[in-house]
């Protein structure tokens, strides 16, 4: 007799489960860092079989680069939400970088520093924070232009 408890497993379409190991992935970077993202590790926080992680990212580094990408998309961060329409593009501004400074946005920041960091000896890490580095100028930018165009004639005035 076996004394090994046997799991349930549970059945999820490839993108699901891809979706929920890039998710736990994600999760990994923002607390532990970039460096702890291992098919161990995430197989642990997702209690199943580290070569279920393996299967789905043969290569580690693509792990990584996907997580990163996850964890620092502009709409899962705190300091740039999105759907405030009626928002003047000053207040937008404002509300980003006073966002941007708090506590809430430590583990983000810690996130980006570990990448540009670790991205130096690892390419698909590196092209992964450029593509976010764009992404992230692209919105600035946007808001930046639109509160200048928007509101050049009115004053400015401190929050």
């Amino acid at each position: 007799m076996s004394s090994d408890i046997q799991r349930k497993r549970i059945h999820k379409t490839p993108s699901d489960r891809r979706a929920e190991i890039v998710d736990a992935a994600a999760a990994v970077a923002l607390t532990e860092g970039l460096e702890c993202i291992t098919p161990r590790r995430i197989g642990e926080q997702l209690d199943v079989h580290p070569g279920l992680i393996s299967h789905y990212f043969p290569a580690v580094e693509d792990l990584v680069a996907e997580a990163f990408g996850t964890a620092a998309a502009p709409n899962r961060t705190p300091s740039h939400p999105t759907g405030r329409a009626a928002e003047t593009p000053t207040k937008h501004l404002a509300r980003f970088f006073a966002l941007a400074t708090g506590a809430a946005y430590d583990d983000i920041s810690r996130l980006w520093i570990n990448a540009r960091h670790l991205s130096r000896h690892r390419p698909v890490l590196r092209d992964r924070v450029g593509r976010q580095e764009a992404t992230w100028r692209s919105r600035l930018g946007a808001s930046s232009a639109r509160a200048w165009t928007e509101e050049s004639s009115a004053p400015l005035t401190c929050m």
